[in-house]
């Protein structure tokens, strides 16, 4: 048997141009942790994530790695549950979790780059086209809706979906959702994410009277995930699809937001969830329910699961230096291909991730 012999951690942190303000939240950098793991054939795996300012290499080293050290390299599923249980006391939800999801990535693409063979192919997704959707603009009070419009436009052709967040200014929504209805490509939908902006469903149904008759492919995180009731009063009352799901570590929200909320598109983080491993049967639950499921960010991972793919312009652009980054990876091209390459196909910039020094 092969087994996992290390995991090694690093931590980068990558300034923003700009401030972001998302809902209630506000972003002057990113700051990504990522993991390096090693079988005892020295095949390597990788993975990171935002870290969201939470300590995830520290809690990669603390609790989790010792868990995966020594588990079959062949076997992610088993190395999953050894973390899992390993860490149980305080990981089954939460920042743990979200550690065991970015170890359990890297698993995978040890196993794939062990059998030769990309991740899409190892899983069975296939390789055709994905959905698509751009993060296409972050609107400030500073900058007029029309700017804010030709930026999403210029961007606009050959996505699925092109996303912008709210502004929480009703009638700089309204001028800003009406230029994009009225001009962007028939094939590409509008995404709003309020970032769980709205505090209930009353607060949420009132702002967006005042916005029209927008047209979306979706509203976003209007609320916080735990609230599925407010959820599916949202999409009562207003009559917008709805996709709610980013950050969340618990299956059973996930499901609650289906069953209860009645969402439209589930979004699923994948290191959130906990990796690929219980990520897939999120993704087949979702499936016998015919509902759509769109991927949190990570397109590098997200595109071999066969499920929609969410990227920030690739190289440089001033709301994720994650492109800037990533050696490889998915094919921006027709939608969204995943990379041809052995395991997930990508990797990580040495000069910006120095595991040696961690």
């Amino acid at each position: 048997m092969t087994s996992i012999a290390r995991v090694d951690t690093a931590t980068a942190v990558l300034p923003l141009p700009a401030p972001l303000q998302l809902g209630a939240m506000t972003v002057t950098r990113r700051e990504y942790a990522a993991v390096r793991v090693t079988a005892d054939d020295g095949t390597q795996g990788v993975a990171y994530c935002l870290s969201r300012e939470a300590p995830m290499a520290e809690i990669v080293d603390r609790l989790v790695a010792g868990h995966a050290v020594g588990a079959d390299a062949d076997e992610p599923a088993g190395a999953w549950e050894r973390m899992l249980r390993g860490s149980a006391i305080v990981g089954r939800v939460g920042l743990v979790r979200r550690a065991i999801g970015l170890v359990d990535i890297a698993l995978w693409d040890i196993a794939a780059r062990r059998a030769g063979a990309p991740l899409w192919r190892f899983l069975g997704t296939g390789d055709v086209a994905r959905e698509s959707m751009l993060v296409a603009a972050y609107p400030t009070p500073d900058r007029a809706p029309r700017d804010v419009a030709d930026e999403v436009l210029a961007q606009a052709s050959g996505w699925t979906n092109v996303k912008i967040s709210r502004l929480p200014d009703p009638a700089y929504m309204r001028e800003l959702i009406g230029v994009l209805n009225a001009e962007l490509p028939a094939s590409a939908g509008l995404v709003v994410d309020a970032g769980f902006g709205w505090r209930d469903a009353d607060a949420a149904i009132a702002e967006i009277a005042q916005w029209g008759e927008p047209r979306l492919a979706w509203l976003e995180d209007p609320l916080l995930p735990e609230d599925a009731v407010g959820v599916a009063a949202i999409k009562a009352a207003t009559g917008l699809p709805v996709s709610v799901g980013d950050e969340v570590t618990d299956p059973a929200v996930l499901r609650a937001l289906v069953e209860v909320g009645g969402v439209d598109a589930l979004r699923l983080d994948v290191v959130a969830i906990g990796g690929i491993t219980p990520a897939r049967e999120m993704i087949a639950w979702a499936a016998e329910r015919a509902v759509p499921v769109s991927g949190h960010v990570y397109p590098e991972v997200t595109a071999h699961l066969g499920i929609g793919v969410e990227t920030f312009a690739r190289g440089m652009n001033p709301y994720d230096p994650a492109p800037s980054f990533v050696v490889g990876g998915p094919r921006f091209e027709d939608r969204v291909r995943p990379a041809d390459a052995a395991g997930l196909g990508f990797g990580l910039d040495p000069a910006v991730f120095d595991f040696e020094r961690n």
